[in-house]
C-alpha cells in the first residue's frame, strides 16, 4: 500500500479560516440529508462485550440515527481503508451524528481521524465544548490521519511533571508525587482508552519531564528532579496506566542507553544536558521580551510563570536576596519578571526539541493556549467554579462529596484531615465523622473517577469482622461516594451476616426472587443472571406500586386504569461470593455528579430536567412505560440525579431489546447520554475480588456490565434497601 509521510499529508492542510467555514457548510448540508439517510439494520450494529444502542426515536419528525456511542464497543480498524496517499483535512463538525459523518467521509481513514480528535478535544480547554471545533484539528488531522492509515497507536506529547514547587509551607506537602499526580495520570491514560474503543491501535500519551530544564533557575537540586520524575514512573506501573509513558532529557537528547541511566549517571552529567539542550535548540537571537509582546500564547505562559513563580519563590534564596534590598517588593518582582524571561527562552529551545523528537504527535499542553498549535489539556478538572492548577503546584483535597480539588495546603489545612499513603503525606481528605469508624482501623483508597475502598488497617493483625462495620455511614458515604467497597474484612460470605446486616442500612426490598438474590453465571433464563453485556441503567426501572388515597383505596384514571407509581429502590448491596478473573469483564458505574459536570455545550443541567422519556422493553421484561423524567432530585442530597436506560437491539442480547423514546427536544440527541454515561471521566470501570461488600446509591449512579468471558463461576449476592 502506499505510504503516507506527515510532512506529504500536511502540505493538504487547509487555513483555520476555510476549515471553519467549510465545517459550517458542511454543518447545513448535514441537516438536510439527515432525513435521508436510513437507520442502518440493529445487525449492523457492532458490539465487542458492552451492550450497544438500538432504536432510539425523536417525536418530532421521527429521525432514526445509528448513536455514536455504538462505535465504542469495538475498535474501528483500517484494514478495509483504501491505498491512498492523498491525506487531506475534511472539516467535520464535532458534534455531527454518526450518519452525517458515514454520508460525508469520503474516506474511512478521514472519519476514524475526525472521531479520534473529537476525544481529544473533549479533554482540552481550549474552545467550549460543544460550539466550535478546536483550532489545532488543521493542524493534526492528517497528522493523526497518517497513524491510522499506517495503522499505528496514535501518539500524543505533554511536557509536564517537573518537580514539586519549591513551597512546601503554602501549597505543597511533599517533594514526591502525590495523589494529585496519580489523578492526572489515570485522566490521561482514560483519553488513550476512549481512543482504543473506537480504534483497534489505541493511543499513547509520552510525557517529557521538563523539570531539568527549569530547576536550576529556581534553586531545586537535580536530585530532587530524578527523584520525582522516579514516583512518576512508580505510579504509571503501580497502577498499570499502559498507555502512559516518560521521558527525560537524556532519551531527549538521543543519549545512547539513555532509558536506562542510573541515578548517579544522571546527577553527574545534570548540567551538561541543559547546556546541551540550549546549545542544540536554542533559538539564534531569541529575544523573550518580543517573543512575549507578539506571540498570544507565549504571552499567556510567561503570565502563568509569573503567578507560580511569586509564590513558589516566596521561601527561597531568591526572597531572601531581595528582602535586603531597599525596595524588597519592587526587586522581588523584577527577579521573578527575570527569571520568567530566562524560563521563556529555554522553554522555546525545549519546545524545539520535542517537536525534532515527536514531530509526528498531536502536542498538549498545560498552559493556557489560543488551540492553533496544541491542546490546553486540565490534568485534574476542577468542579464548577474551582481553580484549574497542576498537581505539581499544589495538592489535593477530597471532598465527602467526591469532588477531586487541586489547592494550595495552607488553604485546607483546618478544614481538612492530612492522609499519609506509604509514611508520606498523600492529600488532604474533608474533616468528617463518616470517615471515623472508632476502633476500627481502616484505611480508605479514593477511585478515579468515582468510587471509595474500605480496608482494615495494615499491621492490625487478623482483618476484622464485616459484622463490626458501622454500614450507616457507609451508607452514608455511598450517597456521594458510590460505589463504596468493604474489602479485605472478616465473614463477608456469611450469607445470614449479610441478610441481617441489610437491616442496618434500612428496610429490604421484597422482590420477586425474594428479599436476597443469587446472581449465578448461566443459571437463570433472564439477563441478570447471564454473563451476556447489559445495558447502562438504574436498578427499579420496572418497578410500580398501585397508588392508594387517605383510606387505603386503590386509586384509579379517568379510564378506570390503576394509577401506577414508579418505586426503584435507594441502594444496591452486594456481596461477592466468587470472582472473575481481572480483566474478564468489569461491573461498569456511572456517576451522575460526574455527568452534569462534563456536559458539553448546549446542553445543560436545566435543560435535561425539562426532559420526559418513554420506555419499550420486551423480552425477559415486557413493560411499556411513559413520561419519564430524565434527571431527579435526590431525596436526601438533593443533588441532581440522571434516571436512563439505554436503548438496545435484539443483537446483543437474548433476552431483551428496549426501545427509548424522548419526549422533548431537549432530548435531541440521545446519543448524548449513550456517549457520556460511558466516558471515562464519569464511569469506573470495576473488578471485583472474592469477599467484597458493595454498596452503590441507586439514585445517584447509573451501572451496567460488559460481557464477561471464560469458563468459570460469577456469583453475587444482591439485596435492594429502601
Amino acid at each position: 500500500m502506499a505510504t503516507v509521510t506527515v510532512a506529504q499529508a500536511a502540505e493538504s492542510a487547509v487555513n483555520v479560516k476555510q476549515f471553519t467555514a467549510l465545517e459550517q457548510k458542511v454543518d447545513a448540508l448535514v441537516a438536510s440529508l439527515q432525513q435521508l439517510v436510513p437507520q442502518l439494520p440493529s445487525n449492523q450494529a457492532p458490539n465487542n462485550g458492552r451492550h450497544k444502542g438500538g432504536k432510539n426515536g425523536f417525536r418530532s419528525g421521527q429521525i432514526s440515527r445509528v448513536p455514536s456511542f455504538s462505535r465504542l464497543n469495538r475498535p474501528l480498524t483500517p484494514e478495509s481503508l483504501p491505498e491512498t496517499p492523498d491525506v487531506g483535512t475534511p472539516a467535520i463538525q464535532p458534534m455531527f451524528d454518526q450518519a452525517g459523518r458515514d454520508a460525508f467521509s469520503e474516506r474511512p481513514s478521514a472519519k476514524l481521524a475526525i472521531d479520534i480528535l473529537d476525544i481529544i478535544q473533549r479533554y482540552g480547554n481550549n474552545i467550549v465544548s460543544g460550539e466550535a471545533s478546536w483550532p489545532g484539528k488543521v493542524k493534526f488531522m492528517p497528522v493523526v490521519e497518517a497513524h491510522v492509515v499506517k495503522r499505528e497507536p496514535i501518539q500524543m506529547v505533554l511536557p509536564a511533571f517537573p518537580f514539586k514547587s519549591p513551597n512546601r509551607c503554602d501549597k505543597t506537602i511533599g517533594s514526591l508525587p502525590d495523589l494529585g499526580e496519580q489523578l492526572a495520570l489515570q485522566h490521561l491514560n482514560g483519553l488513550c482508552q476512549s481512543i482504543s474503543e473506537v480504534y483497534e491501535h489505541g493511543a499513547n500519551v509520552v510525557i517529557t519531564s521538563d523539570g531539568l530544564v527549569y530547576n536550576d533557575l529556581m534553586g531545586i537540586d537535580d536530585s530532587e528532579v530524578w527523584d520525582y520524575s522516579m514516583g512518576i514512573r512508580k505510579i504509571i506501573e503501580n497502577k498499570g496506566l499502559h498507555h502512559v509513558s516518560a521521558l527525560r532529557i537524556p532519551e531527549i537528547l538521543g543519549h545512547a542507553n539513555a532509558e536506562n541511566i542510573t541515578r548517579e549517571e544522571y546527577l553527574v552529567h545534570a548540567g551538561c544536558y541543559r547546556r546541551e539542550l540550549v546549545a542544540r535548540w536554542g533559538p539564534k537571537n531569541f529575544d523573550s521580551h518580543a517573543a512575549v509582546l507578539a506571540d498570544e500564547d507565549t504571552k499567556m505562559t510567561y503570565r502563568g510563570y509569573i503567578k507560580f513563580l511569586t509564590k513558589d519563590l516566596m521561601y527561597s534564596k531568591v526572597a531572601a536576596a531581595t528582602a535586603e534590598t531597599g525596595n524588597p517588593k519592587k526587586r522581588y518582582k523584577e527577579a521573578i519578571e527575570k527569571l520568567a524571561y530566562q524560563m521563556i527562552a529555554r522553554g522555546k529551545a525545549f519546545a524545539a526539541a520535542i517537536e525534532e523528537r515527536c514531530g509526528d504527535y498531536v502536542r498538549l499542553s498545560i498552559h493556557p493556549s489560543t488551540g492553533k498549535t496544541k491542546l490546553s489539556v486540565p490534568l485534574i478538572p476542577p468542579p464548577p467554579g474551582g481553580q484549574l492548577m497542576t498537581p505539581w503546584h499544589s495538592t489535593v483535597a477530597v471532598g465527602v462529596d467526591g469532588s477531586f480539588r487541586t489547592v494550595h495546603a495552607a488553604s485546607v489545612r483546618e478544614t481538612h484531615d492530612l492522609v499519609c499513603q506509604d509514611g508520606r503525606p498523600y492529600f488532604f481528605r474533608e474533616k468528617s465523622p463518616l470517615f471515623d469508624f472508632g476502633e476500627t482501623k481502616i484505611e480508605f483508597e479514593h477511585l478515579y473517577p468515582t468510587g471509595l475502598i474500605i480496608r482494615p488497617a495494615n499491621g492490625e493483625g487478623s482483618a476484622p469482622s464485616y459484622r463490626e462495620v458501622d454500614l450507616q455511614k457507609v451508607r452514608k458515604l455511598a450517597e456521594t461516594l458510590s460505589p463504596v467497597v468493604l474489602r479485605g474484612f472478616a465473614d463477608t460470605t456469611n450469607c445470614e451476616l449479610f441478610v441481617s446486616k441489610a437491616k442496618d442500612l434500612g428496610e429490604p426490598v421484597q422482590g420477586s426472587f425474594g428479599v436476597m438474590r443469587e446472581v449465578k453465571d448461566h443459571t437463570s433464563s433472564d439477563d441478570a443472571a447471564s454473563s451476556e453485556p447489559k445495558p447502562m441503567h438504574y436498578d427499579g426501572m420496572f418497578k410500580l406500586v398501585t397508588c392508594k388515597d387517605e383510606t387505603g383505596k386503590e386509586m384509579k384514571d379517568d379510564k378506570g386504569h390503576e394509577l401506577k407509581l414508579h418505586k426503584p429502590p435507594m441502594l444496591q448491596y452486594f456481596a461477592s461470593i466468587a470472582a472473575a478473573p481481572q480483566r474478564a469483564g468489569y461491573t461498569l458505574f456511572s456517576a451522575s455528579r460526574l455527568f452534569f459536570k462534563y456536559l458539553p455545550k448546549p446542553y445543560t443541567l436545566e435543560r435535561l430536567e425539562g426532559a420526559r422519556w418513554r420506555m419499550d422493553h420486551d423480552g425477559f421484561r415486557d413493560a411499556k412505560i411513559n413520561d419519564l423524567p430524565l434527571v431527579i432530585r435526590h431525596p436526601q442530597t438533593n443533588a441532581p440525579c440522571l434516571r436512563w436506560h439505554e436503548s438496545g437491539p435484539n443483537s446483543n442480547t437474548n433476552f431483551s431489546s428496549p426501545e427509548i423514546n424522548s419526549d422533548s427536544d431537549s432530548l435531541d440527541a440521545v446519543q448524548l447520554m449513550d456517549q457520556l454515561v460511558y466516558d471515562r471521566r464519569v464511569c469506573l470501570r470495576f473488578n471485583w475480588e472474592q469477599g467484597d461488600i458493595l454498596l452503590s446509591d441507586n439514585f445517584s449512579m447509573l451501572h451496567t456490565r460488559t460481557a464477561f468471558t471464560g469458563n468459570y463461576k460469577r456469583e453475587l449476592w444482591r439485596l435492594h434497601v429502601d
